[in-house]
């Protein structure tokens, strides 16, 4: 198939040739390990789909079964036939539609899927392929995506057509339940639809599982991360959501609380990307909306704002949300002569939802709808983070640069506080979960089943009775291991994610290194190195070559000249093993940069102690060992400190010392250090 894409930049292809090639030779002995498995299974190894290209129809191979099956697409991208990012490849079974760049392995239509902001409008840039940076930077964009992206992903295109029924092996459920807040799983069509048909008929439709009574007033909610944060210690505002029509899940947050309880999260439902296709719909129904709340004036340039996007749209009437309670009155008068069917109520939560709650049994609209900070967004007094940022899930982060003052406690205390009660709930259902099933499988006296769980639940309480204390653990006790647990969460999750970007982002630089040191000398670029990890457990380090190949065999000549004081490492400052590109690359830190593959699959971290020969291990005083308690690292407080320069027995201490302290700040802070330490060169050697 044909189509007017342009010839693609020729630094694009050299790049994607080079990656792609070092990407296959380093997971060959994966792929190799596979198909042996697959072969001694009996099974087919390979399958074949074919596929729409930009230019003709086009073969992609993969596994048949199992992980890791997608690995062979890299072969695409090195025969050119897709790019890493590019548009979604289109099936040969089906009709094709031109492209406006070439498919790639991952596309954002994925990503906006795998996201839940499938109903947000994108575009492929047609001028992908015309340059590297672009081309590098929209990498970067999917691969932090993809990264995050809250539900199970690939690196590559996800058949649809396969030997064997895909299943997703989360449910997918029509509510679910975070700090007893039950939230309804819906898709951001049918939250639409439950709002313009509840406002269509007075009389709301009993077969949708509604909350309310059935002739009042039916009232929506949207809760996020912040909202969940205030309703885990707030009673009133949890009863006020549990009586709700529909609760809509808002923001990654909520996908992220879903990964980690194990259901799935149909869409991101917030009312930023709700209001547009609302007004939509209104519009067509002929359904007249009222804006309540926020500053004075907001509310009608919002409505201005939106009467001229939306033609045919009525808004009945707008209100601030500054009145006192003397003018209670006047206002809901106003709401109800208004005509109105959907009211949204722009106050912020819980306060807006408290009020909807509150003068529900008195408001003659149909619908109302809490939407938070809203009307700031369409009345342009606010700005809405980028596309690239919401793509990835991280529009907060515009937010808190937007309103710091405002907004750094919800979001840089709110949100990992919302992480560790998401994951002290997933502890106490997991425990509760066993006790039960103990209670089921070994009671001996005759009791029924509803029996042994009520016992199960008086001795270890979870769910609905989560406020009594663990049995054999206090609660301090609890807290202090789940924030050890985020806390390495967060480190590996940063690890993974920092290490395959710079990975891609540094393939020139490491493909020129590997022919620098070619060039000047014989034998392997890498070299590898057993190394203590974390608890003295050996590992692979991989570095570039920065010595002759007999430097192991020259080393016991030249101990008598070491001048590391501590006589445990061993440097010199004029190695004569050194070649003239590894004095270089040592220097710069560029020999160590191949160890980002040794964080990416775990067996090392971009911040810890530098890993020891087990030879240096031999030689370590008992109160040594202690470095080996944490995985070793890339960088750390001596690195940035003097390298080489700094004693053995003063390095151990630096390392006692971030064992102790380390947090992901700390890290952090770290990385920093570390880039003028390298531009530097301090004690590098």
């Amino acid at each position: 198939m044909r189509t007017h894409i342009n010839q693609i930049a020729f630094s694009i292809r050299v790049f994607e040739i080079i990656s792609a090639m070092m990407l296959l030779i380093v997971l060959s002995p994966l792929l190799i390990v596979k198909a042996l498995y697959l072969l001694a299974r009996g099974e087919q190894v390979f399958e074949q789909i074919q596929f729409h290209g930009h230019m003709d129809m086009f073969n992609q191979y993969q596994f048949t079964r199992g992980r890791f099956s997608g690995i062979l697409h890299l072969h695409n991208v090195l025969t050119g036939d897709m790019g890493y990012v590019g548009s979604r490849a289109q099936y040969a079974v089906i009709e094709a539609t031109p492209y406006t760049v070439r498919p790639g392995l991952m596309s954002f239509e994925k990503m906006h899927q795998q996201m839940g902001i499938c109903y947000d409008k994108f575009t492929d840039d047609p001028h992908l392929n015309h340059s590297i940076s672009n081309y590098l930077v929209t990498l970067g964009r999917c691969i932090i995506g993809y990264a995050l992206a809250l539900t199970k992903s690939k690196l590559s295109i996800e058949p649809q057509v396969m030997n064997e029924p895909k299943t997703d092996p989360k449910p997918v459920e029509n509510k679910f339940e975070i700090f007893k807040v039950r939230i309804d799983n819906l898709t951001m069509t049918q939250a639409i639809n439950s709002v313009v048909n509840t406002a269509k008929d007075k009389q709301p439709n009993i077969f949708e599982g509604l909350r309310s009574t059935p002739n009042q007033c039916q009232q929506f909610c949207f809760v996020n991360t912040d909202c969940l944060n205030t309703a885990y210690k707030d009673d009133p505002y949890r009863q006020t959501l549990a009586q709700a029509n529909k609760v809509f899940a808002d923001g990654s947050g909520i996908r992220l609380a879903s990964k980690l309880l194990g259901f799935t999260v149909k869409d991101n439902v917030n009312g930023t990307d709700m209001l547009p296709l609302l007004c939509q719909k209104a519009a067509k129904q002929q359904l007249p909306l009222f804006l309540l709340g926020a500053k004075p004036g907001v509310a009608q340039q919002a409505a201005n704002k939106l009467v001229a996007a939306h033609p045919g749209l009525e808004i009945a009437g707008t209100q601030d949300g500054y009145f006192d309670e003397a003018k209670i009155d006047e206002v809901i008068t106003t709401i109800n002569q208004s005509g109105a069917k959907i009211l949204l109520v722009a106050m912020g939560a819980p306060v807006q939802d408290n009020w909807i709650a509150k003068y529900q049994h008195r408001l003659q609209v149909p619908v109302a709808m809490g939407v938070g900070g809203l009307f700031d967004f369409y009345a342009e007094r606010v700005s809405r983070a980028p596309v690239a940022i919401r793509q990835i899930g991280m529009e907060w982060t515009w937010r808190l640069m937007q309103e710091p003052a405002r907004m750094w406690r919800r979001y840089l205390i709110g949100n990992p506080l919302f992480v560790l009660r998401v994951i002290e709930t997933k502890f106490k259902l997991k425990t509760g979960l066993e006790a039960v099933s103990k209670a089921l499988s070994t009671t001996s006296t005759p009791q029924s089943d509803d029996d042994k769980v009520g016992n199960a639940i008086e001795t270890n309480p979870i769910g609905h009775f989560s406020h009594h204390k663990l049995k054999y653990a206090s609660r301090r006790k609890q807290r202090y291991y789940l924030k050890l647990l985020a806390a390495k969460v967060a480190k590996r999750s940063f690890d993974i994610v920092a290490s395959a970007i710079l990975m891609l982002l540094l393939s020139p630089l490491l493909l020129i290194t590997a022919l620098l040191i070619r060039i000047e000398s014989p034998g392997a670029i890498l070299f590898t190195q057993t190394r203590a990890g974390l608890n003295n457990q050996p590992f692979t380090m991989w570095k570039f070559r920065s010595m002759f190949i007999d430097a192991e065999a020259r080393l016991a000549k030249l101990q008598q000249q070491n001048e590391m004081r501590g006589g445990v490492i061993f440097k010199m400052k004029s190695d004569p093993r050194v070649t003239r590109v590894g004095r270089f690359i040592r220097k710069a830190s560029i020999d160590e940069l191949p160890q980002l593959w040794n964080v990416f699959i775990g067996e090392m971290s971009l911040v810890g102690p530098r890993p020891a020969l087990p030879s240096e291990v031999s030689q370590y005083q008992p109160s040594d060992h202690r470095r080996l308690l944490t995985k070793p690292g890339i960088t750390c407080i001596w690195q940035v400190s003097g390298r080489s320069d700094i004693p053995f027995d003063r390095q151990v201490e630096l390392d006692v010392d971030y064992l102790y302290k380390q947090s992901f700040t700390q890290d952090f802070k770290l990385l920093l250090k570390t880039i003028p330490a390298v531009l530097f060169a301090r004690g590098a050697y």
